[in-house]
């Protein structure tokens, strides 16, 4: 069996990478395995020694790339996005917080609402002697919906607001497109229509050439 031929320990001169390098390859150009510079390797000097090593290139730096400013036209809906998806959230879960500790209270409030309903001309064809008694079967009925949709409206916001997010810092595509379709289906009450408006807007811009190489695809 051949022996093994000698090494010497050298350092890269870029990195202080160390490498063990055969003794013919002193004097020789070598590539460091670590940081990809070439230098020539060391020579002895006669005293024992080794001289410095000589860098031939050093390897290319990688800047980040510039990432593209964020486009109006995503923008904006981006904006209606975090906007109505945060205003969703905390008025559906302020009110449903109130449907589920204080009933009495919305109750009441559904009852003037459904009288102010009543005085427009809806709801006269009731039978005057039953109009209490159906006003409160029915304020009983709307605050146990709310009970069950609203919590459910409130997590829907919350995606739509993470769908903003994820528009305005190019966090997740898909995340994105779930927000936008949040949206446009989150509209138990009029305030939450601007909110479809944008998710709409944003979701035809995602699928936009635009949109994808906003989010580099």
């Amino acid at each position: 069996m051949p022996p093994e031929p000698e090494t010497e320990v050298i350092l890269c001169p870029v990195c202080k990478h160390m490498l063990r390098v055969p003794l013919d390859w002193l004097g020789q150009p070598v590539q460091c395995p670590e940081c990809k510079a070439m230098f020539r390797a060391p020579v002895r000097d006669g005293k024992g020694g080794l001289t410095e090593p000589q860098v031939i290139s050093r390897p290319e730096s990688r800047q980040p790339v510039a990432r593209k400013p964020l486009d109006a036209m995503l923008l904006l809906p981006a904006f209606g996005l975090l906007f109505c998806g945060f205003a969703g959230m905390v008025v559906n879960a302020r009110t449903a917080y109130q449907a589920f500790t204080n009933p009495a209270v919305m109750q009441e409030a559904v009852r003037q609402q459904l009288h102010g309903l009543r005085q427009a001309g809806v709801g006269k064809d009731d039978p005057e002697a039953d109009r209490d008694r159906l006003d409160d079967e029915r304020a009983v009925q709307v605050v146990q919906v709310m009970r069950g949709v609203l919590p459910a409206f409130a997590l829907v916001s919350g995606v739509a607001f993470l769908g903003g997010v994820s528009i305005a810092t190019r966090w997740n595509y898909r995340l994105a497109q779930l927000g936008c379709v949040a949206a446009a289906v989150n509209v138990p009450h009029l305030c939450c229509v601007p909110g479809s408006v944008a998710g709409l807007w944003a979701l035809l811009m995602l699928s936009s050439e635009e949109g994808r190489s906003h989010f580099g695809k």
